[in-house]
């Protein structure tokens, strides 16, 4: 027994002792003859030559010749901390029968390099999951020695091959989330959005959408599978009335869940809206660093509970001296009646607090913003509520947000949309690496 693992071992020991077998296993080339191997201050060169075995004319099947042999450089993977090129001995061929339409061709193999390429393919696919993990486009050209458009143009080529052939990489989901980011700032008071649509419940993109109105969004979800859109259960969003309309007609037995953050940041703007205007009926101006609600801006809207007591005896004091009618006082009570409908634990008790609120901030008696906000809370009654159900929020939506940001600050920018896409879902759309393996461009 002990004989026969030995007998094994010995078999899968790499035991060649040729300088020139070795070298051709380091360089990992199937089918590949290693003629030439030198090195200068800059770069390390090797030449190889493909194994030609019974070349034959694609057309008429004759066994072709060789016509002649042109020499192709093409960049590597670095070596020995040296950017490496790859000089491959190409053979051009040619048949030999007078009745067939061919003439001359160039053997190809994709194994090691594409037809129109500058890079191996084996440099191609290593620069593409380089700037894929985040690495910069600046940082791999250096690396291999070449020129930025050389590696960009690779990467969004290979990229977008990995992104059609992953198949396995969009999961089925019960919950969907949609947002808008900004893509491009084309003039001064004119942004280009593009719609983030999110796998809520893996924490992937699933894909970008080229804007952010609703015939776009709209078609890009009737473009997907009927089942993995029958398996969505939720669809989160931030109070957009785009997103909610396609919703309502691409998937109306989703249930919306509006983001408990844009509700609370909505109550937020209201009440700094409502301090603003107090702020000038009372002095006539903006407000100052001595004046009461200007002390006490950041305060406002901090939760209750987060406050010491000292620092609420403050916010108590400053209220009363800066705002004699309680305009902004009963607007914070809101602001935090709404926090606590967060906190919540049954879905009743939840619904008679919004009810609640919704009631109180209608009545002709308040502020004219507090109106509005309760409006607004009407309006997005059922969506607001299903948080309790749900438990979804757009929070990670968001933070796949901060990942393309992440993205753009690292190419400065991007006005290609195709580009940008490619590179946003390489770095925060999960892909499978390891089907860029077996992608093959010819």
């Amino acid at each position: 027994m002990l004989l026969g693992v030995i007998q094994e071992k010995n078999r899968n020991t790499f035991t060649v002792t040729d300088p020139t077998l070795i070298l051709q296993a380091l360089v990992s080339l199937k089918d590949v003859r290693v003629l030439d191997y030198y090195r200068d201050r800059q770069n390390v060169w090797l030449r190889v030559e493909q194994v030609l075995k019974g070349p034959s004319c694609p057309t008429c099947r004759t066994r072709a010749w060789v016509k002649d042999r042109p020499e192709v450089s093409y960049i590597d993977l670095p070596v020995y901390g040296k950017s490496m090129r790859l000089i491959w001995r190409k053979h051009r061929l040619t048949c030999p029968n007078p009745a067939c339409a061919a003439t001359t061709w160039m053997n190809t193999d994709p194994r090691i390099a594409p037809v129109k390429g500058y890079l191996t393919t084996r440099a191609a696919k290593w620069a593409t999951k380089q700037v894929g993990t985040g690495r910069t486009v600046k940082e791999v050209a250096h690396e291999l020695g070449c020129d930025w458009h050389t590696i960009n143009d690779t990467v969004t080529r290979y990229g977008a091959a990995l992104l059609k052939a992953d198949r396995q990489r969009v999961n089925r989901t019960c919950a969907i989330g949609l947002d808008e980011t900004s893509f491009v700032r084309l003039k001064r008071h004119h942004t280009s959005f593009v719609t983030t649509v999110c796998d809520v419940e893996n924490h992937q993109i699933i894909d970008i959408v080229p804007s952010r109105n609703y015939i776009d969004v709209a078609h890009f979800l009737t473009d997907q599978p009927k089942q993995w859109k029958e398996r969505i259960e939720f669809g989160t969003l931030d109070m957009s009335p785009t997103y909610r309309a396609v919703f309502n007609v691409i998937l109306p037995k989703v249930t919306q869940v509006v983001d408990h953050f844009h509700v609370i940041k909505l109550a937020n703007n209201t009440l700094d809206q409502v301090r603003r205007r107090v702020q000038q009926d009372q002095l006539h101006h903006r407000g100052r660093k001595n004046d009461p609600l200007f002390k006490i801006r950041r305060t406002l809207l901090v939760g209750q509970d987060k406050l010491s007591e000292k620092t609420s005896e403050r916010l108590t004091c400053l209220l009363t001296l800066g705002d004699p009618n309680g305009e902004v006082a009963i607007t914070y009570r809101i602001k935090e009646r709404l926090r606590e409908f967060y906190d919540q634990t049954n879905m009743e008790s939840a619904r008679e607090l919004l009810d609640e609120l919704i009631t109180t901030c209608r009545k002709a008696s308040m502020p004219a913003e507090v109106q509005k906000l309760g409006a607004t809370l009407k309006t997005w009654h059922p969506q607001i509520l299903a948080y309790h159900h749900a438990h979804h929020s757009n929070g990670i939506t968001e933070a796949m947000n901060n990942l393309i940001k992440r993205v753009k600050r690292v190419g400065y920018g991007f006005r290609n949309f195709n580009n940008y896409r490619t590179r946003v879902l390489l770095y925060a759309g999960k892909p499978h690496w390891r089907t860029l393996d077996s992608i093959t461009i010819p």
